[in-house]
């Protein structure tokens, strides 16, 4: 699906851009504050190639001269989940996790795969099976090597139901995975299909030493979760709920140590303070900076603004078991109710703009022709007027069989956009007669009852992935796994999605692929608000930031500060 946005593990593995040639390089000394403009590469994400340049560029790195030392505070809004990417299903968690694990590949700009755990891979001659080869310089941070055991035993409790991992569904068509050797792991798959490198290789490896003896019934509550034991560049420190999260550089990374010291996600539940601290100083990093913050932010001689493609959407989500909005018209006239563009040049300024559907322009199959239901409030009480709702008693509100058309719109604390977003919502429905109460809920709040469909309407966001493959948010058989929060279904699109799955040749796929965007676009499950371009800051003294699509942090074990610029 990433804000604070929701994403799948499998959304956020991933993202690309990369610096515009007339950028400076990124972290280098300035007297002024510097604007790079990151662009898309272009996907690869059907292909499990290696792109020798990425690898080459990410290499250079370990063999170049740069200083140890210093600290990276990183300002969030909202506190993590679960540090176990099994139980996880947070952005927030996410960033954190990345730097504790490594997945069997690593994802480059432009989506094609690099060694990471894995240092090569081959198909067999029917494609049916895909064999990695593992480095044997890889330890748990307790001293254990990894091993194959730990690729299938992860792999194992992906897959388990009673678990409930998050892209479960991205595993569904592997039927086994093997251990050939203490350093060779084979996945076995059903059939040949465009993604099987992406559904390999998606999710954190785990420690099978640590959490096979959990139960799968008590995975969501071992101490795991919160006390973490990984085998990447960073190691778990400490955990203060709504405070922070602290890691701390692994000396015994097989790469090589990383350059910080310490890397702090400071928990800052409100955007405008999170402002306040990056200019002070108590904070490096912020990154999806609200366009409003943007100008005072940019004259900051010490900060460097990064601004990219993004990943991410927001919306609002119509509960589809919710009477009200069973009715796909109904949910068509509350698009028409809501005058988007305004929502943009008064929230976003430049840095958005209306999306149609839910696959984004980075993604290959794109659909830009998507039928709309652009701004059009008369239009939009005659499809209500048409589904029964009219103001009968003459009281300024829509009514049907003596019930009003009024509703409880959820969002989450902390995420200003959001919050305003209500109170425009809240005035563009009164215009057609509809009642709205805003609930706004602590983050951890608005997560549980996102995921307990206990809501009727909600403004959220998702960072999207970047496999096509739409089953995790919209098929029917996800209504009951964490992520079709509206309960969306559609028999035809189900069969639809199931087919473009397993097309191979690719204009085929986009085909149907635009036909499944345009079914998503006339129901419209979801009003489409903005696609809001990013904006992060960060603190110049930091070198090395690639700051790409695939994510602000591609990089980040990386980074590095000259002696005397260090802090800390």
């Amino acid at each position: 699906m990433k804000k604070v946005a929701w994403t799948a593990p499998l959304a956020l593995l991933l993202s690309a851009l990369s610096c515009s040639p007339s950028s400076a390089p990124s972290g280098s000394p300035s007297d002024s504050a510097r604007v790079i403009e990151v662009e898309f590469p272009g996907d690869r994400g059907r292909s499990e190639e290696r792109n020798p340049e990425y690898e080459a560029k990410w290499d250079e790195y370990y063999t170049s001269p740069h200083d140890s030392g210093d600290t990276l505070v990183i300002g969030t809004i909202g506190d993590a989940d679960s540090l176990n990417d099994l139980t996880s299903a947070t952005v927030s968690a996410s960033d954190v996790i990345g730097l504790l694990f490594l997945g069997l590949t690593r994802t480059n700009p432009d989506f094609s795969h690099a060694p990471s755990l894995a240092k090569s891979w081959e198909f067999s001659e029917d494609h049916l099976e895909l064999t990695f080869h593992l480095r044997d310089d890889v330890f748990w941070h307790d001293g254990v090597k990894t091993t194959a055991h730990d690729v299938k035993f992860t792999f194992e409790k992906q897959r388990n139901p009673n678990i409930g991992w998050s892209a479960i569904k991205w595993k569904q068509f592997i039927k086994e995975c093997v251990v050939v050797d203490d350093y060779t792991v084979k996945f076995i798959f059903e059939r040949v299909y465009p993604y099987q490198m992406m559904d390999a290789v998606v999710g954190a490896i785990l420690p099978r030493h640590i959490l096979e003896k959990v139960p799968d019934e008590e995975m969501v509550s071992t101490d795991f979760n919160r006390n973490p034991l990984g085998n990447g560049p960073y190691r778990f420190k400490e955990w203060k709920a709504q405070q922070y999260i602290e890691v701390e550089a692994n000396q015994d990374f097989y790469a090589g140590r990383p350059a910080l010291n310490r890397i702090i996600f400071k928990i800052v539940p409100d955007q405008e303070n999170l402002a306040i601290q990056l200019k002070s100083g108590e904070i490096d990093l912020m990154e999806s900076v609200p366009p409003r913050l943007f100008e005072a932010l940019s004259r900051e001689k010490d900060l460097v603004t990064y601004i990219s493609p993004s990943r991410a959407y927001t919306y609002v989500g119509w509960n589809t078991r919710n009477p009200l909005f069973q009715s796909k018209k109904v949910r068509q006239a509350l698009t028409m109710a809501i005058n988007r563009q305004e929502i943009i040049d008064s929230l976003l300024l430049e840095f958005g703009q209306i999306p149609k559907g839910p696959v984004l322009p980075i993604i290959w199959a794109h659909n830009p022709n998507l039928p709309d239901f652009p701004y059009d409030p008369e239009k939009a009480r005659q499809y209500l007027g048409e589904e029964g709702w009219r103001d009968t008693d003459g009281d300024g509100w829509l009514d049907q069989d003596g019930k009003r058309f009024s509703f409880t719109l959820k969002t989450n604390k902390g995420n200003q956009i959001r919050e305003d977003i209500l109170i425009l919502l809240q005035d563009m429905f009164k215009q057609v007669g509809i009642e709205v109460q805003p609930n706004i809920l602590e983050w951890t709040v608005f997560i549980g009852d996102m995921n307990n469909k206990n809501f009727e309407a909600a403004v959220a966001g998702w960072n999207v992935g970047l496999k096509m493959d739409m089953t995790t948010i919209w098929h029917s058989d996800s209504i009951n796994d964490k992520f079709n929060f509206v309960s969306y279904s559609n028999p035809e699109f189900d069969q639809l999605n199931d087919d473009a799955i397993f097309e191979m040749d690719a204009e085929k796929a986009r085909e149907m692929w635009w036909r499944a965007q345009e079914m998503i676009a006339e129901d419209q499950p979801y009003t489409f608000l903005y696609m809001p371009r990013d904006i992060n800051f960060v603190h110049k003294r930091f070198q090395n930031v690639q700051m790409e699509t695939v994510g602000w942090n591609y990089n980040l074990e990386q980074w590095w500060v000259p002696k005397d610029q260090q802090k800390y």
